[in-house]
């Protein structure tokens, strides 16, 4: 399928997906972050690999922990923004999950904040874990942050209207065909746009068996950014802690 065509390519490539969402917390992933890194002690050094990094907040963050990171991201308008915070220790590439080629392994790779789950399929879905089990040294870990899909749904806001920078802009979500549809329509400058997200609801079990099929064995599972215990009817996100077997 030609990249052009998916929604994710044309949405994340949008400067206005960056007015939606540039509210994020930094604060909370630089805590989320940190407890990671106090929980698991990786070596200074530590090559990591930062799966759909965005503009790259998280690689940044964790490069001034001391560590070797590589932010990867379908966006060129993202890695371009990315590019400016390069270093000898710090670097970003336009790359697509589904086609990567790096020569060195990495003994960690991460994918945070729900930036999985945007393909059609289950297979499509494998080959992604496929791959980043080919990124990783022997024993390597992989950690994806998702959120809980089981409370997403049950708690599900159909409609609302978020004012940034003075776009407002209007949000309907809905199930549908076991994916969370969000469509966003807004006007600016007397331009009227409309992009969705369609992000799969996959459940801790359909993770499991995407890691086993995988090579990956689980040695952890989080429901929250301070590591505190997974519940599906409570936990506000889904964190799970792979080890390449």
């Amino acid at each position: 399928m030609n990249k052009k065509t998916e929604w994710f390519a044309d949405w994340f490539d949008s400067p206005y997906y960056h007015i939606l969402y540039g509210h994020r917390d930094n604060l909370e992933a630089e805590f989320f972050l940190r407890n990671l890194v106090q929980k698991y002690q990786p070596k200074p050094g530590s090559s990591i690999i930062d799966l759909a990094c965005g503009k790259g907040r998280h690689s940044i963050f964790l490069n001034t922990l001391g560590f070797n990171v590589t932010g990867v991201d379908l966006s060129a308008q993202s890695i371009q923004a990315a590019q400016e915070h390069a270093n000898d220790n710090l670097h970003f590439k336009v790359c697509d999950l589904r086609q990567m080629d790096f020569k060195q392994p990495f003994d960690f790779a991460l994918n945070l904040f729900t930036s999985f789950g945007y393909f059609e399929d289950f297979e499509t879905d494998l080959l992604v874990i496929q791959n980043i089990h080919q990124l990783l040294e022997p024993r390597g870990i992989f950690l994806i942050d998702f959120f809980n899909a089981a409370k997403v749904i049950t708690n599900l806001v159909q409609t609302e209207t978020i004012e940034r920078e003075g776009i407002l802009f209007h949000i309907n979500r809905e199930v549908t065909d076991g994916k969370i549809k969000k469509s966003i329509r807004f006007t600016h400058e007397g331009t009227s746009y409309a992009f969705q997200e369609l992000v799969q609801a996959i459940t801790f079990k359909d993770f499991e068996k995407l890691f086993s099929l995988a090579g990956f064995t689980i040695i952890d599972c989080f429901g929250a950014y301070d590591l505190s215990a997974f519940n599906e009817s409570n936990s506000d996100r889904l964190i799970i802690i792979a080890q390449k077997n």
